[in-house]
């Protein structure tokens, strides 16, 4: 097999995210402001990366300019060296142009998720904080239980915080959850 029938495989999968990984693992979160949040995150995240392969890009188109006016002058083990770094230059440019297609896809998928939600505000966000943290808590001390027939320390500690106290019931050992509400407000 020789380097365009590997590099035409390489264009058929993402070397980044696949669109189910991220519809199902980057953009599921128990509450609506946090899957905005993380979408938002991973956008911003995209963003820069897409810029940085600019910059990048910019400064290699400068290097391969600049590798071939030294080039006309340059002989010898000087004119070998730059058609190395000249080859190096232009086998670089070429190769981000995978990342940026990748990038550019899930960038697409992310802004379809958030085209669905609703804008949120900071103080929005922080009312959702709330019911997130409890989901996310519950879930994992049902996890817990599940994997290990126990609650681990972190979790009962978090819920804790939360005003959500965890323990076993005397009679029947299992465990069982009473919520204080009054704890851990911000108003």
């Amino acid at each position: 097999m020789d380097f365009k029938e590997i590099k035409a495989k390489m264009n058929n999968v993402p070397f980044g995210m696949s669109q189910f990984q991220i519809i199902n693992f980057a953009a599921n979160f128990e509450t609506p402001e946090r899957v905005y949040r993380n979408v938002l995150l991973q956008i911003d995240s995209k963003l820069k990366a897409m810029q940085e392969c600019s910059f990048r890009r910019k400064r290699r188109e400068l290097d391969i300019e600049e590798i071939k006016e030294k080039q006309k002058t340059a002989s010898g083990v000087s004119a070998k060296r730059l058609n190395v770094d000249l080859e190096e230059s232009e086998y670089y440019l070429e190769s981000e142009i995978k990342l940026i297609e990748d990038c550019a896809i899930e960038i697409a998928t992310y802004e379809k998720i958030l085209s669905t939600l609703p804008d949120f505000t900071r103080e929005q966000f922080e009312q959702g904080e709330a019911v997130y943290w409890k989901e996310r808590l519950m879930l994992d001390a049902k996890h817990e239980l599940r994997s290990t027939g126990t609650v681990g320390i972190g979790t009962i500690k978090s819920l804790h915080q939360m005003g959500i106290e965890m323990g076993r019931a005397e009679k029947t050992g299992q465990f069982v959850t009473i919520e204080n509400k009054g704890l851990n407000k911000i108003t």
